[in-house]
């Protein structure tokens, strides 16, 4: 039953016409409404359609009616989708998600069933064959569908075709229906799965055996526990969680395995088929709907065993969930930053806990958060140290900068030529990596030095030369190069500041034209399929340098790549929040260990104006622990997560005095949290304080983690509402300050 006061489940409750069940739509506004069972009966998790005014909506049934909507008359659920319910694992998850984040039970619906799809099963799903009763009257016309059938034998036939080949109304066939003459059955579903072949890796090192052995006990045991895989780059961390899959899927189980970015996509999809050649299915923004209701549907009927899918794939309701794999759990990508916010990987643990399912969070550089769960022994830990076979971890150099003198417009070292040179001649691979789109990140009126920006955004805009443009990297819009300053409107040119990786291109292009070079940027690549081409000529080794943004950072296997430079990473370091250092510890740490898989000895060279900072001091000499350590010690002794809990409350409209407004009445309604120990920053403009036409006011809100500021905090934006043209976002975790 469900429990007013847990609000979960602890047992599956079927209600007879006529009762009152409450039912949760995917509609704002009220989280629980009373609808009258329809005949045929319904159970807790049941996928319905419902009127609410004059529309039907997609719900889901909760629970027994909880409210009394008198003196309103209750309305009949219109339909029960015909589709397996959700069971109360599903629904668990959903609430407990809905609940940590502070978001509706409406909304978390929305994410499970995705509306859009049409998740019902057509009539051309069902097909017809004689029945168990004789005719008793015979007419023309019910001669002519008993023909059609007697002659197609065990064919299935449709409505449609036996209507057409019959020449009879639908009428007819109802009738016969009713009386027994003939049946209508369920077809086999068009989106049923081939069976996926599951094998076990002969190859792993003994390291890797003892770690795989470890996962697929724990699968086999059907409960749950969250497993910490960190491994050295190109150390075999993929071959063991292809094991674990293996086991869950012959145990029967289902699985979901995310991964941070859509380009990754098409790298696993072709280990995938190597290992179990088909009955898997992806799950991000580039598939198209029709595959994704095929894989919804597949995911809630059960023939569908695997799923591998970007963030949004978290919330998919599986009825049999045995593991789920986060691969790169690191990875900032994992963090919802637009519309409804939640972090995947949290809501991945969340999920495995409720499914009885085991969590393997996999990374070379786990983040602060699940490396402080396994010193508290809330996660396992399984360490790989040691690359596979007899590659061996780059050696990485620094470049200092400091006191250099530098050429106008060369941003390449001569330690990085020479070392790009002596790869040419040895036929190996080089990677130049900037995280930085475009040609430059600024220009500059030469006469009174005002940076062209964005009329939309408070941000300045990239000179992008594969455009021929300038470009917002806020709301995307172009911009033609103006050729009078928008600020002094004299005729001037503009001085580009600043290298991105076009410029790094045209640089490289000038010291070595006959090489082959490929650009790897979100600008240049916006597919995966595009992605997937760019990468094959790469590893057939028709590419000799690779230039690229953090899209080439992980997840890619390059046999011939044995040199990275790393043109500069020092704006990153100083980035302003509490996890600037371990965000660029980590996409250094990446994109280094992309050399040396294979049979090639790998080298890095950094470049920076920095070198004592820990970061770099930490990627030199491969003591990860060290500097995480101090990392957690300088987040402890501040109180910020994971040592501590925060809340950042982003508001944002059109006019700023009004968005400001709202904001400060809204920490009077909430200054109440400061009694139960609630700091609260705030209100004050966000560091990019407009974006997309629209100013940006934030308030954060920082408290131990005793504290249950999320159900503290609900209760109190209950009683607010927006004005119009006001939104109010509420982002619990935050990962971006801006």
């Amino acid at each position: 039953m469900f429990d007013r006061e847990s609000r979960k489940f602890t047992e599956n409750l079927f209600f007879e016409k006529g009762e009152t069940v409450a039912v949760v739509t995917i509609q704002k506004g009220k989280e629980f409404l009373d609808y009258l069972v329809p005949k045929g009966g319904v159970a807790t998790g049941a996928i319905v359609k419902v009127p609410i005014r004059n529309r039907i909506v997609l719900g889901v049934v909760w629970a027994k009616g909880l409210f009394s909507q008198t003196p309103y008359k209750k309305r009949e659920i219109s339909k029960v989708v015909n589709l397996p319910r959700l069971n109360v694992n599903v629904l668990d998850f959903l609430l407990s998600s809905s609940e940590y984040n502070i978001f509706s039970l409406n909304i978390a619906i929305r994410l499970c069933l995705n509306p859009s799809l049409n998740l019902e099963i057509p009539n051309s799903s069902y097909y017809y064959e004689m029945g168990d009763q004789k005719i008793q009257i015979q007419t023309s016309k019910r001669k002519r569908v008993l023909d059609v059938l007697s002659s197609k034998g065990k064919q299935p036939i449709s409505k449609l075709q036996l209507r057409t080949k019959a020449q009879v109304s639908e009428s007819v066939l109802r009738n016969l229906e009713e009386k027994g003459v003939i049946k209508k059955l369920l077809a086999k579903k068009t989106n049923d799965f081939s069976t996926i072949e599951t094998s076990f890796s002969s190859t792993l090192s003994k390291a890797q055996k003892e770690i795989s052995d470890q996962v697929r006990s724990q699968i086999k045991s059907k409960s749950y526990s969250t497993i910490l895989l960190k491994g050295v780059t190109g150390s075999g961390k993929t071959e063991i969680y292809m094991d674990a899959i293996a086991e869950a899927i012959s145990k029967g189980a289902q699985v979901l395995v995310l991964f941070p970015e859509i380009n990754l996509s098409t790298t696993f999809v072709e280990r995938l088929k190597q290992r179990f050649k088909s009955g898997f299915a992806e799950w991000h923004s580039s598939i198209l709907k029709k595959e994704k209701r095929k894989t919804l549907i597949g995911v809630l009927d059960g023939s569908l065993k695997l799923v591998f899918g970007t963030r949004s794939a978290v919330f998919l309701p599986f009825n049999k969930l045995g593991l789920i794999v986060v691969d790169e759990e690191h990875d900032t990508s994992y963090k919802q930053e637009e519309g409804t916010r939640y972090h995947a990987r949290d809501m991945a643990v969340l999920k495995g806990f409720y499914s009885n399912a085991a969590v393997l969070l996999v990374s070379a550089t786990p983040s602060m958060e699940t490396w402080v769960n396994t010193l508290q022994n809330k996660y396992r830990s399984e360490v790989l140290s040691e690359r596979f076979g007899n590659a061996t971890m780059p050696k990485v150099s620094l470049i200092d900068l400091g006191g250099r003198v530098h050429q106008q417009n060369h941003w390449l070292s001569k330690e990085i030529i020479e070392k790009i040179s002596f790869c040419l001649s040895n036929k190996t691979q080089s990677l130049l990596f900037l995280n930085r789109r475009g040609y430059s990140p600024l220009l500059i009126c030469e006469k009174c030095f005002q940076m062209l920006s964005c009329k939309n955004c408070d941000a300045k805009l990239a000179e992008h030369k594969l455009y021929n443009a300038l470009l917002c990297h806020l709301c995307g819009t172009k911009y033609d190069i103006p050729k009078t300053c928008p600020s002094c409107h004299n005729q001037s040119s503009f001085i580009p500041v600043g290298p991105g990786i076009e410029k790094i291109e045209e640089e490289t292009r000038r010291l070595f034209p006959s090489a082959k070079i490929e650009v790897l940027s979100s600008d240049h690549y916006q597919t995966p399929t595009d992605l997937k081409g760019c990468f094959q000529r790469i590893i057939s080794g028709e590419v000799d340098i690779i230039i690229g943004t953090q899209v080439i950072s992980k997840g890619h296997n390059f046999p011939l790549l044995s040199f990275v430079g790393i043109i500069d990473v020092d704006l990153a370091l100083r980035g302003g929040d509490i996890r600037a250092a371990e965000n660029t510890f980590q996409l250094l740490r990446q994109v280094i260990g992309r050399a040396g898989r294979f049979n090639t000895d790998g080298e890095a060279y950094i470049q920076t104006y920095f070198p004592k900072d820990p970061v770099m001091k930490a990627i030199c000499s491969n003591n990860d622990e060290e500097f995480v350590m101090s990392q957690k010690n300088l987040r402890e002794a501040a109180k910020v997560p994971p040592f501590g809990r925060m809340v950042a409350l982003l508001i944002s409209g059109v006019k700023h005095e009004t968005a400001m407004s709202f904001a400060k009445y809204l920490v009077t309604q909430i200054f109440f949290l400061k009694d139960y120990g609630v700091e609260i920053f705030g209100p004050a403009d966000a560091r990019i304080s407009k974006m997309r036409k629209k100013f940006r006011i934030r308030v954060l809100l920082k408290s131990s983690k005793n504290v249950a500021i999320q159900r503290l905090l609900k209760n109190a934006l209950q009683k607010v509402r927006p004005p119009s043209g006001i939104t109010l976002i509420i982002d619990v975790d935050p990962i971006n300050f801006y």
